[in-house]
């Protein structure tokens, strides 16, 4: 879990999907947005406090919104999904991508 400065909304909360040991050699990492607002159930993955997130009150990954963020963007670590967050997480961009 990080803040991420993204180009069309600025700095806002993200999960980093990439691998921690390839992300030092690549330019670009994966990221899924949190978001406040609830979605559906397919698309938006809860999170607990655990991940470190203050923003909102209640925070959501939202599987749609995955994409590609320069490397430099990330900016400062918050914290970690737990296990079966990153589970489901895992499950619904499966769905999502059709994998």
């Amino acid at each position: 879990m990080w803040d991420v400065d993204f180009d069309e909304f600025g700095m806002h909360p993200a999960v980093v999907l990439s691998v921690n040991r390839m992300n030092s050699k690549l330019g670009h990492v994966a990221v899924v947005p949190v978001t406040g607002t609830p979605g559906p159930e397919q698309t938006h993955v809860p999170l607990t406090s655990d991940a470190g997130f203050t923003r909102y009150q209640e925070s959501f990954a939202d599987v749609t919104a995955l994409q590609p963020v320069d490397r430099a963007r990330i900016l400062a670590r918050r914290g970690l999904l737990t296990g079966s967050e990153l589970d489901r997480l895992a499950r619904q961009l499966s769905v999502y991508l059709g994998l």
